[in-house]
């Protein structure tokens, strides 16, 4: 049975009752339509789920747990021009518990004016969908920074496979892919197929092989 998720950052992780606000609690009682007294979880974000059931405009804590995050991976990402397959990507990166995403620009970038709010807005409903404790260390830098991000996916790199020590921090490229600057700028490069892939496409593959 599914049971909701509310994301509140500055939540009292020792209290036993919790205030929802009016745009919470109009989500989960005229939206989902959750009932009086069935069970809510609130997550902080910052490894904590609290467990309780829902009184009037209240969350009643019955329990609460703390979680270890899963993985330290730190993923540089482009802006992607396409709205639904940027929040495609944001939203799985936030489901597999990525410890920090950098997202900038490269040289092939394509313009976009997607801003930052939107982005941060879809890691509360990801986080919300999927129930996790975990909001990702979210990065805007100016520059692709090369001492963090020294390896890349590119399809002119050596093939990844299970063997291949565990990376924790890698950045995938734009749908118009590195250029041959920024190539020559990463000391390592892994290829997931033979063929061009989705960033998107490209990242989750990539986390998937390395978590």
């Amino acid at each position: 049975m599914f049971t909701p998720t509310v994301y509140a950052s500055g939540v009292d992780v020792t209290s036993n009752k919790v205030q929802l606000s009016e745009k919470k609690l109009h989500h989960i009682k005229n939206v989902l339509r959750i009932r009086e007294n069935s069970g809510i979880n609130i997550s902080n974000g910052k490894g904590h789920i609290m467990y309780g059931n829902l009184k009037d405009r209240f969350v009643v804590i019955n329990t609460t747990k703390v979680f270890q995050k899963p993985n330290n991976i730190r993923i540089f990402i482009p802006f992607l021009r396409e709205k639904n397959r940027f929040r495609y990507l944001i939203e799985k990166l936030v489901e597999l518990n990525v410890s920090e995403i950098h997202i900038g620009e490269t040289h092939n970038t394509q313009s976009t004016n997607i801003k930052n709010q939107k982005i941060e807005s879809w890691i509360v409903s990801a986080i919300e969908q999927s129930g996790s404790p975990f909001y990702p260390n979210i990065i805007y830098p100016k520059h692709l920074d090369f001492e963090i991000f020294n390896t890349c996916f590119d399809i002119t790199g050596q093939k990844i496979n299970n063997n291949t020590k565990n990376i924790n921090n890698f950045a995938i490229g734009p749908e118009g892919g590195w250029s041959k600057e920024e190539l020559s700028n990463f000391k390592i490069k892994f290829r997931l197929t033979e063929f061009n892939l989705r960033s998107e496409t490209a990242a989750i593959t990539a986390l998937s092989l390395t978590m």
